[in-house]
Formats: structure tokens, C-alpha cells, sequence
């Protein structure tokens, strides 16, 4: 089983919801935070840092399908999946609502590890992406 954190917002690159570490991105840059919110966010994303892969060294040129492949966490990465649980409070107390979406099938793999997949969604599991 895989899992992945999106809200309503279309991420540019890959095309459907907008994932954890965007929108985390995108709250620290428009809004100030509270030095407690702050601390969270930061810790989790050090974290992430060191304990997760950026695997989208893979998803190679703009025009190429892989390009707009999105990650998702193994169901098996429970510390993974806990410090995303932890992100996934901040952003909702600052009213950024997120959803977890849940398949074994997340597309054609382009990249994979013990935490992870980076994956390009077959249709049908990107049309269900799109929803908001």
C-alpha cells in the first residue's frame, strides 16, 4: 500500500493535488508562524532531510512523462508516514486541509526505496489526483 498527503491545490509540475512538502513549502513562505509552528514544521522537514531520498533527480526533462511523476510513501515507512502526520497538523491549524489517499497501485514507478516510490499515475488514479 502507498500513501500520500495532497490538499485542493493543482501542483504546476506534476499536474494534480498538491503534495505535503508543497504545501509546507508554500504556508512558510506566505505566512508568519508561530515560533511553535515554525519549530514543528522545521524539525519535521530536517527529518525528512536526512532520513528520505529526493528522488526527483529522476523525473528527468520537462517534455518527458516522467517529469510530472509524484512520490508517495510506502505504508511500511511508518516513521515516514508519522513525521507527515505531524506537518499535516500544523498546516490544517493554519486552515491548509489535507487529505491522505491511499493505493497499491500508484503508476509506473520511475524510482523506489524502502520508503518510498516515485511514480507517474496511470489515468484513472490521476483523474481521483485531480479532485478536489
Amino acid at each position: 500500500m502507498f500513501i500520500r498527503f495532497v490538499n485542493h491545490e493543482i501542483d504546476e509540475d506534476s499536474g494534480v493535488s498538491q503534495g505535503l512538502f508543497c504545501a509546507a513549502a508554500r504556508l512558510m513562505d506566505d505566512v508568519k508562524l508561530s515560533e511553535y509552528e515554525h519549530e514543528v514544521l522545521m524539525e519535521s522537514i530536517e527529518w525528512f532531510e536526512r532520513h528520505l531520498r529526493n528522488p526527483y533527480r529522476f523525473r528527468l526533462k520537462p517534455k518527458h512523462v516522467a517529469y510530472r511523476s509524484i512520490c508517495w510513501f510506502r505504508s511500511t515507512a511508518t516513521d515516514h508516514v508519522h513525521h507527515a502526520w505531524q506537518m499535516v497538523a500544523i498546516l490544517e491549524e493554519r486552515d491548509i486541509f489535507m487529505r491522505m489517499i491511499k493505493t497499491n497501485v500508484p503508476g509506473y514507478i520511475v524510482y523506489e526505496d524502502e520508503a518510498q516510490v516515485l511514480a507517474f499515475p496511470y489515468d484513472d488514479l490521476r483523474r481521483r489526483l485531480k479532485q478536489k
